[in-house]
């Protein structure tokens, strides 16, 4: 079990949160681990009390406004092995297709007054009142074509849970629980479900689908129009996402996240590593501040440019010249087009954290001048239309946004020339340029909303651990 999921139950259970894992018990033990989200379901009364203690654990809410429900929340905690826990906490049991979940089942207090102790500690409902809402939750399935096709494809998941459901059942308190608040349903008929769930026929399975749902009607509270309506807006999204949106959850506020260094300190690696932690549950950008995509405006010049680099000896043609000495005109043109480009790929992507996504930016622009991605131009060096360009350059760099997080990351010199040797990369860099480019841009300055220093020289697990660590606390 995760350390996180451990304080949560400790924590909720200790300051008497009436709670319980509401649904899919059967697989707790993995969820409790990690391998899917906890469905919980909070008493009304301690809703305030249940955030305000899971926010003290690290939690953050995630939601997306398009696939949302209300009274229905999502929060993410980061355990200390590196993973996210996932909590989809109700309010309200909101259940039928997974799509509009246009039911809600409005005896939560019932629920919550009638609970059992999983070995983990977790509460969860007595089995009479999950195995109904388990079969209701299915056969509201089976009405929906969209969900129909789904739901078979799970039939032995099903089945199992079915049969964990029905061991140890007090079939007096089903009866009860029906009378109290399913009266036109009786036992019997919750058996026949079963039985058409397990090996009914696809045309039993959804004549008795539409059947259920008509008569849990009273606990429906979308009209017909609007849960066609919300059905139809559901199927184009998710459609339209999953091929062009490519959107996740998004925090309460949006993150610039900055990997930088210089080569061999780990930068790509650390980058996929949280492009992985991250991007499982929220909408990310990964982008390469050192290799800005051009624009518009400037494809043609950085294509004539590229040429004349190819086929030309002149270093003053080279952006890695480290020096305040005045270059010529197309140097100083180069580094306006290049810092035009890092410009608008940061204020582009700054617009989107502005809007609650995340962006991971490999390097990025220090405080320094004639370091690696950053000011190269000195304005006092030079008159005229060359002064005129440089302070364009400066102007590009200066106002372009602060990162919330920087990592600055740094090995001492021969341990990148080692690890470089090591790397399998086409058209990697010798050990002298290693050496150089560790001589010309060490102890950058960096500016950002928290920077921190991480020494990449020791085992992974510790640097990918505080990284994780210090990134979730400005989350």
């Amino acid at each position: 079990m995760y350390k996180i999921t451990q304080s949560l139950i400790a924590s909720l259970n200790k300051n008497n949160v009436r709670y319980c894992h509401w649904k899919s018990n059967l697989l707790l033990d993995e969820a409790l681990n990690g391998y899917d989200d906890l469905d919980l379901l909070v008493s009304k009364k301690d809703i305030l009390k249940f955030e305000r203690l899971i926010f003290s654990l690290g939690f953050k809410e995630g939601s997306n406004k398009n696939i949302s429900f209300s009274s229905v929340k999502h929060f993410y905690g980061l355990d200390e092995s590196g993973e996210i826990l996932h909590l989809h906490v109700y309010y309200q049991i909101k259940t039928g297709p997974s799509w509009t979940k246009s039911f809600r089942f409005d005896f939560e207090e019932y629920i919550l007054d009638n609970l059992e102790l999983h070995h983990s500690g977790m509460p969860i409902p007595q089995k009479h009142i999950e195995l109904v809402i388990f079969i209701f939750r299915i056969m509201l399935k089976y009405s929906k074509i969209n969900e129909f096709i789904l739901i078979n494809k799970e039939s032995q998941r099903t089945n199992k849970e079915i049969d964990y459901l029905l061991k140890n059942l007090d079939e007096n308190r089903l009866e009860n629980f029906l009378s109290e608040y399913f009266s036109n349903f009786t036992k019997d008929e919750i058996f026949k479900y079963i039985i058409v769930i397990k090996s009914g026929s696809k045309l039993l399975q959804f004549l008795n689908g539409n059947k259920v749902r008509n008569k849990l009607k009273r606990y429906k509270y979308l009209t017909f129009y609007e849960e066609n309506l919300n059905n139809i807006y559901q199927f184009s999204y998710r459609f339209l996402n999953k091929l062009i949106f490519k959107q996740k959850k998004k925090l309460n506020s949006g993150t610039f996240i900055v990997v930088a260094g210089l080569d061999a300190t780990g930068k790509t690696t650390i980058t996929n590593e949280l492009k992985k932690l991250l991007g499982k549950n929220f909408t990310i950008n990964l982008i390469h501040f050192g290799k800005p995509p051009s624009t518009l405006i400037t494809y043609p010049f950085n294509l004539m440019i590229k040429f004349l680099r190819k086929n030309s000896n002149n270093v003053n043609l080279k952006s890695s010249i480290n020096d305040n000495k005045a270059k010529s005109l197309l140097f100083i043109l180069r580094q306006v087009i290049l810092s035009y480009d890092r410009y608008k790929l940061a204020t582009k992507y700054f617009d989107k954290v502005s809007k609650g996504e995340i962006v991971i930016c490999d390097r990025y622009k220090s405080e320094d001048y004639f370091v690696m991605d950053s000011k190269r131009l000195d304005p006092n060096v030079y008159n005229g239309i060359k002064k005129k360009l440089s302070l364009l350059e400066n102007y590009f760099y200066n106002n372009m946004p602060t990162p919330n997080i920087l990592f600055y990351l740094k090995v001492p010199v021969e341990v990148a020339v080692k690890r470089n040797e090591e790397r399998i990369k086409e058209g990697k860099e010798s050990a002298e340029f290693i050496r150089i480019r560790h001589s010309q841009n060490k102890d950058l300055t960096y500016k950002a909303d928290f920077v921190y220093e991480i020494d990449t020289n020791r085992e992974y697990k510790e640097v990918i651990s505080e990284i994780k660590t210090k990134l979730w606390e400005v989350l």
